[in-house]
């Protein structure tokens, strides 16, 4: 056993002190915890004020005056200090947490905002060509072109252009884009002779605040985006720490084979020891890689409000499955290691395997989507998927059974049993050979035979 354990120390030690081990798992995790106190402070910045001059191309200048009222500074500052003064008197009643945290979004985004402050000019049509070249050249914010069947009711006509400068961010696109539309809107009511604020209150839809209560009886904000992004996040940090500390295994074990390391390792340990030695120090540096990434996801989701996206429990569930995952990978990475030669004629033999382990990154949102569906059910009892979809289940919103996850860590292990079998197999007769590298047909005749 103590054989092992230097093995396992000397593989782990040789990983993690190389200087590209530092620069992806230790340099690029510190900087990601640093952009995960950064991030929601740059998240929250004011925006930068919309200052500059529209130019319009209006048939009659209905649309014109239209767009007069819609970018008056006095009215934008009366309308904000009306809403001001509404979220303010109903923060002082009593009100669900989750609405409450909502409304203090709300009063905190409208106190950093500053009304735009654009002037509008209306032009001709033997302007536009020059008005265009404003718009390139920075003195003028942007130009709109309107027809006058917009205000019509024709379905087909609806619309405009709209030219802008290359400086313009995407909130002050939007802000542009939107007063025009409401522009439209208004000039359409006038010419119906209907009140425009009677109309819109009594189309406006309802806002929706969505909260999640989560199995500790707490209650939290819910973020559609960070759900689904959730079970890729999880699968990407398994995927990506079984591979890297697989390729290691891979790398190390080519080099001290072509360099005759191999035959002087073997001079003091067996080729079990040997094996199970490499393969349990590259799991320590897997689980490193596990903990600093993992750090860097658990800090930004708390940062961000969405800590209770990462609970306890599947955390566990990630550590569980990339110990089956993991060692599913690194016996058939040693096993090819010690078969072949070159890292290009590993490559020849990894490559049907690596597509096998890509299928739940091909079908990961339909998984996360659909975590009992009978398409996921299956990959999750195929041992080599099984880690990989059954991370995605686990995650996902909808709750899995729970008996799924002993019964997929059976078959997982059975996998891993298997995996490291065969692998003890060809490893053994792999490792002092040379030559010409082996066929797959030839990799199963040694299992068989040995």
């Amino acid at each position: 056993m103590q054989r092992i354990l230097d093995v396992a120390w000397r593989e782990f030690r040789h990983t993690v002190m190389t200087k590209a081990f530092l620069l992806a798992a230790v340099v690029l995790p510190a900087l990601m915890w640093g952009m995960a106190i950064v991030l929601p402070l740059l998240l929250h910045a004011p925006p930068k004020p919309l200052v500059g001059e529209l130019a319009l191309l209006d048939p009659d200048g209905r649309l014109f005056e239209a767009a007069l009222v819609e970018f008056d500074s006095a009215r934008l500052g009366a309308e904000r200090d009306a809403k001001l003064a509404e979220i303010q008197a109903a923060l002082e009643q009593n009100l669900p947490p989750a609405y409450r945290d909502t409304l203090v979004k709300q009063l905190e985004r409208l106190r950093e905002e500053s009304a735009p402050k654009v002037s509008l000019t209306r032009l001709g049509e033997a302007e536009w060509e020059e008005a265009k070249a404003s718009v390139r050249d920075g003195r003028r914010l942007a130009l709109a072109r309107f027809d006058a069947a917009v205000l019509g009711r024709d379905r087909a006509a609806n619309r405009f252009e709209l030219f802008l400068g290359e400086d313009l961010t995407r909130q002050h696109t939007e802000d542009l884009r939107g007063a025009l539309q409401r522009a439209v809107v208004r000039a359409r009511a006038d010419q119906a002779q209907l009140e425009l604020e009677f109309v819109r209150g009594l189309v406006a839809q309802p806002s929706v605040v969505t909260t999640t209560l989560t199995r500790t009886g707490g209650e939290a904000a819910q973020n559609d985006m960070a759900r689904v992004l959730t079970p890729l996040a999880f699968m990407l940090l398994l995927w990506t720490s079984t591979m890297l500390t697989g390729q290691y295994l891979l790398t190390s074990t080519i080099e001290e084979k072509s360099n005759r390391v191999m035959e002087v390792l073997l001079s003091a340990v067996s080729p079990m020891e040997l094996l199970t030695g490499k393969i349990l120090g590259q799991c320590g540096v897997g689980l490193v890689v596990i903990a600093l990434y993992g750090g860097v996801g658990v800090a930004t989701a708390s940062n961000l409000g969405y800590a209770h996206l990462v609970p306890a429990d599947k955390l566990a569930y990630l550590v569980l499955y990339f110990l089956i995952a993991y060692f599913m990978v690194a016996s058939a990475m040693a096993a090819v290691g010690a078969a072949v030669n070159e890292l290009r004629e590993a490559q020849a033999l990894m490559g049907p395997m690596s597509l096998v382990f890509m299928i739940p990154f091909f079908a990961w949102f339909f998984i996360s989507e659909h975590p009992n569906s009978t398409f996921a059910l299956v990959l999750s009892f195929i041992p080599p998927l099984t880690p990989f979809t059954m991370i995605l289940r686990l995650t996902s919103a909808e709750s899995v059974p729970l008996w799924q996850v002993p019964a997929t860590a059976v078959v997982g292990c059975l996998g891993v049993y298997a995996s490291v079998w065969a692998a003890a197999r060809i490893f053994r007769v792999g490792l002092l050979m040379t030559g010409k590298a082996p066929t797959p047909r030839e990799l199963w005749k040694w299992v068989r035979a040995s």
